[in-house]
C-alpha cells in the first residue's frame, strides 16, 4: 500500500468498514459460549509455576485468557504482525521477527507513512478491561459451560480485531494532519486536547457509523427458519443488534479517538519511527477479503 493511498480517506473509510464485518461476526462466535469467567480468573493453576511466572512477566494477572493471547502474539511476532504500524501486542516481550524474511528486500530502512506512536497512544490493556468487565457480561449468557479453551480462543480473536480497528485510526489521524497541518500544528503546539478531539470528530459520520452496524448485526445474526417461515413469528438474533451498535460507540470509537488525539498531541516530537522496506512489501494484516 502506497503512503498515498494509505492516507485516502475513502480507501481508510472502506478499509475500516470491512473491520467492521470481522468484528461483528467474531462477536456474534464469542457469544455462542457463556461468559466462562474462570478464563480471566488470575494465577490459573493449570498453567503451572513456570509458565505463570513468563505470564506475569510479560505484564499478566495470570489468567488463562492472557495466556492464550499472550501465546498467540509470540507466534504473530516471529512473521512481523508487530511491524506493521496499525499492531500492538497486548503483553511483551515478543519473540524476534525471524520468519518470512527476504534478504533481498532488506537492504535498508525507509521512513514510515506514521510519525512515532506515543505510549499515551497505546490502549491495549484499557481495551482488555473493557472487554472483560463490560462487553463480554452483556453480550454473553452467565455461566460457566467449561468450554474455556473454546472461549480464550475466541476471545484472542475478538480481542486482535478490534484492537487493529482502533489502531487504524492512526492513519485517519495523519491524514488529517496532512490536509490541514496549520490549524492542527496550532492546536497541537498549545496542547489543546479539546481541540484536536473536536478536530478528528464528525458526529454526523459516526452516528450514520452506529445505524451501520445496528444494519449489519441483524443481518449477520438473524435466526433463519426453513421449515415454515411464514409462522416464524418476528425476526430473532443471535445476539442483541443494538448492543453491538452499542459497543462501537461506546467502547471502539471513543478508544480510536482517544489514540488519535494522543497520536496527533506527539506528532511534532522528532522521532521518526524507521522500518525496513520489507514492512512496506509485505502482506497486510489488514485484510480487505471476506471475513
Amino acid at each position: 500500500t502506497s503512503a498515498e493511498q494509505a492516507l485516502d480517506l475513502n480507501y481508510i473509510r472502506t478499509v475500516l468498514q470491512r473491520m467492521e464485518d470481522s468484528i461483528i461476526f467474531s462477536l456474534i462466535e464469542r457469544s455462542q459460549y457463556l461468559t466462562n469467567c474462570a478464563v480471566y480468573e488470575p494465577n490459573h493453576k493449570q498453567l503451572g509455576r513456570f509458565k505463570l511466572h513468563a505470564l506475569k512477566s510479560a505484564g499478566s494477572n495470570g489468567c488463562l485468557g492472557d495466556w492464550f493471547i499472550y501465546q498467540t502474539e509470540c507466534l504473530h511476532s516471529q512473521v512481523k504482525r508487530y511491524d506493521h504500524p496499525t499492531e500492538y501486542a497486548f503483553f511483551g516481550p515478543l519473540p524476534e521477527a525471524n520468519l518470512g524474511k527476504n534478504p533481498e528486500t532488506e537492504k535498508g530502512g525507509t521512513e514510515s507513512i506514521l510519525a512515532q506512536v506515543p505510549p499515551e497512544a497505546i490502549v491495549n490493556k484499557k481495551l482488555l478491561d473493557i472487554y472483560r468487565t463490560k462487553m463480554i457480561p452483556s453480550l454473553c449468557e452467565e455461566g460457566d459451560d467449561g468450554n474455556y479453551g473454546s472461549t480464550a480462543v475466541q476471545d484472542v480473536h475478538v480481542l486482535q480485531t478490534m484492537a487493529t480497528r482502533i489502531y487504524y485510526g492512526l492513519f485517519v489521524a495523519e491524514s488529517k494532519f496532512r490536509s490541514e497541518t496549520e490549524k492542527a500544528t496550532a492546536m497541537i503546539k498549545a496542547n489543546d486536547t479539546d481541540g484536536l478531539m473536536a478536530f478528528i470528530t464528525k458526529p454526523e459520520v459516526e452516528k450514520k457509523n452506529v445505524q451501520r452496524v445496528i444494519l449489519k448485526a441483524k443481518a449477520f445474526s438473524q435466526n433463519i427458519a426453513l421449515d415454515r417461515p411464514e409462522e416464524s413469528g418476528p425476526a430473532t438474533y443471535k445476539v442483541n443488534p443494538e448492543y453491538i451498535g452499542r459497543i462501537f460507540e461506546e467502547y471502539i470509537m471513543p478508544l480510536t479517538k482517544e489514540v488519535e488525539v494522543a497520536y496527533l498531541l506527539a506528532r511534532l516530537n522528532p522521532w521518526p519511527r524507521q522500518v525496513s522496506i520489507q514492512e512496506e512489501t509485505d502482506v497486510d494484516w489488514i485484510s480487505t477479503g471476506s471475513p
